[in-house]
């Protein structure tokens, strides 16, 4: 089952809105707006001979809040970033750049797993996830006999 992932546009140009000469024309369409705005980790994702690796960025997040699916060939990662609410603030925001709120990332990968061999691990703001490939697509050495 292929993982339904809703098209951002704003993604598309965000490199640009953290140029200083594109900035200000951003935030014009920012100011006065309050809700979070959509936003992902970065991932890299590694084939190795005998298994796959994902690292994703997630500062600041419990890795009670992810949520990491294996369906089929596909890897689904969910979480969330909570905002940390200060009860009483003294200044306006000059700059505000912190994006929270929920996330999902989804990749297709070219071979499956062993879903039962998947293993995550959080440690410095890094997930990584290790998913051993299933074995018809590791392969092995066939020993030739010479005659």
């Amino acid at each position: 089952m292929s993982a339904l992932i809703r098209w951002n546009p704003r993604m598309e140009v965000d490199p640009f809105t953290r140029d200083p000469f594109f900035r200000r024309f951003f935030e014009i369409f920012d100011e006065g707006r309050d809700e979070p705005r959509g936003w992902y980790p970065a991932m890299d994702l590694v084939e190795e001979k005998e298994r796959f690796i994902a690292r994703l960025e997630l500062p600041g997040i419990d890795p009670k809040d992810v949520q990491v699916t294996l369906e089929g060939d596909s890897l689904l990662i969910r979480g969330e970033r909570k905002a940390e609410r200060e009860e009483k603030q003294e200044g306006k925001y000059l700059q505000r750049e912190h994006v929270y709120g929920s996330f999902q990332r989804a990749v297709q990968l070219p071979h499956r797993v062993q879903a039962d061999k998947v293993k995550a691990s959080y440690r410095n703001g890094i997930l990584s996830i290790e998913m051993p490939k299933a074995a018809e697509y590791v392969g092995r050495q066939i020993p030739v006999d010479i005659k």
